[in-house]
């Protein structure tokens, strides 16, 4: 789910900053989301006993998406020197950091009635 969120907020910055088509830019999108997916993997975002916590959630959240930020700003060149604009860059991690922390807590089941914990239902 997360993966398509990254996908779809690539594809709107991609419009809005550079103005190009969905189809020119599905192939750098690919190595994106992959750096954006293995950078979340590797913070530790998806264990159990940090999806039980949304406080300890957005922490590894955030340190899986200072680790995507270098990775990409390092690579944008290599995928794509269109994608190595600051406009394109911005547009991007600023959208993608806050659109999949809204929708990480509903999507891993954590409880917000509960102090955070996990939904037993």
């Amino acid at each position: 789910m997360e993966s398509l969120l990254f996908c779809c907020v690539f594809l709107a910055a991609g419009y809005v900053s550079l103005g190009h088509s969905v189809q020119s830019m599905l192939a750098p999108m690919v190595p994106v989301v992959f750096i954006m997916m293995m950078s979340m993997v590797l913070s530790g975002v998806y264990r159990q006993e940090i999806t039980n916590s949304i406080m300890n959630l957005y922490y590894h959240s955030a340190y899986g998406f200072v680790l995507a930020a270098v990775i990409f700003m390092v690579s944008a060149h290599w995928i794509g020197p269109d994608y190595a604009t600051l406009k394109f860059k911005f547009f991007f991690l600023f959208f993608a950091f806050f659109v999949t922390n809204t929708m990480r807590p509903l999507i891993s089941g954590t409880d917000f009635m509960d102090g955070g914990g996990r939904r037993t239902n």
